[in-house]
């Protein structure tokens, strides 16, 4: 026996027989060709490139720029199949959060296959009247006092109310100085309450018309107010925001639809967590029986 293990000839069919097998793993014949693995790339593939290539650059690609990112993506397909049969995606952080990241597209564009009816919308837009409202819109102007450089900023500006009922004191010629226009016109509710917060935006519909008053509170400090025109909110009809209504509807079905499948995944696996962070997992619909 030790004699046949030292013969020559049988290394040399032992290294003929490996070198075939090789060989056969790297270069499939025909009959397997029929069963090549399929790369496919899909409109959820699609969508992914021109929103991430939209967000870089705030424009949708040119043609050429749009043949250059299939192309590239194509090849990547390629070596990502490839490395992944080789095992190469063990263990990395970049690879989990893409393969995460591409699986989200494809649900959500699954969620997309269906299309409401007219009478669906119609119902979802009489469920959600309050968000295709237009906001209330003011033109008012405003003086500031500064509480940071005024020892009672509340009594200078009742005292400033006072010189201006009596016309002995233009508005220019009162109060401290602020970045913000001394006059603002048309301005929605949001926009107000952006500025001075929303504190002050929902006073201004308490407001006598045409008159100095105040002081009203802001996030900066104190002021006296002179409110103009009022356009108030109004709803807007469903034949003008039928668009919005759409893509609204689909957010929410795409929203759903993730949730439902994530729930799913939930039940597929099994999740086991360390102690640590058993507080933050507990929050989450569906692990609060997750062990250790």
């Amino acid at each position: 026996m030790r004699a046949l293990l030292k013969e020559p000839l049988l290394h040399f069919l032992v290294a003929g027989v490996a070198l075939f097998a090789l060989h056969g793993w790297m270069n499939p014949g025909e009959p397997a060709a029929a069963s090549r693995p399929t790369v496919v790339i899909g409109k959820g593939d699609v969508d992914w490139l021109a929103e991430t290539w939209a967000r870089q650059w705030n424009r949708p690609p040119s043609q050429e720029e749009w043949r250059g990112l299939v192309n590239s993506f194509l090849k990547e397909q390629l070596l990502a199949r490839e490395a992944v049969a080789m095992g190469l995606d063990g263990d990395d952080t970049i690879v989990r959060r893409r393969l995460a990241q591409k699986l989200e597209f494809l649900v959500q564009d699954t969620a997309r296959l269906g299309e409401p009816t007219e009478a669906e919308l119609r119902s979802y837009y009489d469920e959600h009247v309050e968000a295709f409202r237009t906001d209330a819109r003011f033109s008012f102007a405003q003086i500031y006092f500064n509480p940071d450089r005024r020892a009672d900023a509340a009594s200078d500006a009742q005292a400033a109310l006072r010189e201006l009922s009596r016309a002995k004191a233009l508005p220019g010629d009162l109060g401290d100085r602020l970045m913000i226009e001394a006059d603002l016109h048309d301005v929605d509710e949001r926009t107000a309450a952006a500025l001075f917060g929303s504190k002050f935006a929902e006073t201004l519909h308490e407001l006598e018309r045409d008159a100095w008053t105040g002081p009203v509170e802001s996030g900066y400090g104190l002021h006296l107010v002179r409110l103009g025109a009022v356009q108030p909110a109004a709803q807007r009809p469903f034949a003008e925001v039928r668009d919005e209504v759409l893509v609204r509807w689909r957010e929410e079905r795409s929203q759903e639809a993730y949730a439902a499948y994530f729930a799913d995944l939930l039940e597929k696996y099994e999740v086991v967590v360390d102690e640590s962070i058993r507080p933050l997992v507990d929050s989450l619909p569906g692990l609060a029986g997750a062990r250790e």
